[in-house]
């Protein structure tokens, strides 16, 4: 299980797309002049690669023409589907219609997406979920993937914390639903405790160590093994693992404490991935919507 932010923390390109900005020029066509977006608006272009460079851009684009030569369905147009869909195969890997899971493992991977979901909707300054699947593809077994509407630069203490819940708002889902967790956390677990350091020990976002920028230090080689060299005491990393722990701690709590609250809306978005395998922003919105109050669907406000 994974889930995909398009933002990446402490990048800085200087070629990267806005929002706001002109659309990059048009992509060589393999067989024609040009290849024409229809259906895909200049800003709607530029949310489906955020983060990326204009080669990274090209690379995506022309991915669309492979998977509908690998399909043997060519288009002479590319629309907004295909986009996604040719980033889901450049970010996850192709998807292996070998891979499929036992029933139970399905269930568990909804499971586990379905609290990505939920807590990254129900949490403030988290970015809008754009598609949540169950399909294996890749390494993943199931992808919650998250599109931010503007590319940031800077990110807020309150932007991180709500990072961390949905980070762990998978395996939440599993100990609240199944009542243990699964070894599907493995990938969340390593990017929540490398962002709670960076947040720690680079950030000043530590009340115990204070607006202090630590740093990991350098490379250091021992033996075969490539460990991290640090220029503070013992004492003071004893005090960052303890922090470290702490925020973890605290992320995974407010994320089950979301879902808990949330309980009839988790169990509708599970079934629903369930019975669809793949849904949209949208879907999850409504469903979440339709669970709570039986209102009629509308549309994604943010």
């Amino acid at each position: 299980m994974n889930i995909w932010n398009g933002h990446r923390f402490n990048s800085s390109a200087p070629d990267r797309q806005s929002v706001s900005g002109a659309p990059p020029p048009p992509v060589p066509h393999p067989r024609r002049t040009w290849l024409p977006f229809v259906g895909v608006g200049a800003a709607l272009l530029l949310v489906r690669t955020l983060g990326a460079h204009g080669t990274s851009s090209r690379s995506l684009t022309y991915s669309t023409f492979l998977s509908q030569v690998q399909s043997n369905h060519i288009r002479d147009v590319i629309g907004a589907n295909d986009l996604d869909e040719a980033r889901d195969r450049i970010l996850l890997g192709p998807r292996e219609s070998s891979n499929a899971l036992l029933p139970g493992e399905q269930r568990a991977v909804a499971i586990h997406e379905a609290g990505h979901a939920l807590v990254a909707l129900c949490s403030e300054h988290a970015d809008p979920v754009a598609k949540v699947t169950i399909l294996p593809s890749g390494r993943s077994l199931g992808v919650t993937q998250q599109l931010p509407t503007d590319e940031r630069h800077l990110y807020s203490e309150s932007y991180l914390h709500d990072s961390l819940a949905v980070r762990l708002g998978g395996r939440a889902a599993e100990l609240l639903v199944l009542g243990e967790a699964s070894t599907g956390a493995a990938s969340d677990l390593a990017g929540a405790t490398e962002l709670a350091m960076k947040m720690v020990r680079d950030w000043g976002f530590s009340t115990r160590l204070g607006p202090v920028g630590l740093g990991s230090g350098g490379p250091a080689y021992l033996g075969h093994q490539l460990t991290e060299s640090r220029t503070y005491a013992e004492g003071t990393q004893l005090v960052i693992d303890e922090e470290v722990s702490r925020i973890l701690s605290e992320a995974g709590e407010r994320a089950h404490a979301i879902l808990s609250e949330r309980r009839v809306s988790l169990d509708a978005v599970i079934d629903l991935l369930l019975e669809k395998e793949t849904i949209s922003g949208l879907e999850l919105v409504n469903v979440v919507r339709r669970s709570v109050d039986n209102d009629e669907p509308v549309a994604v406000s943010r």
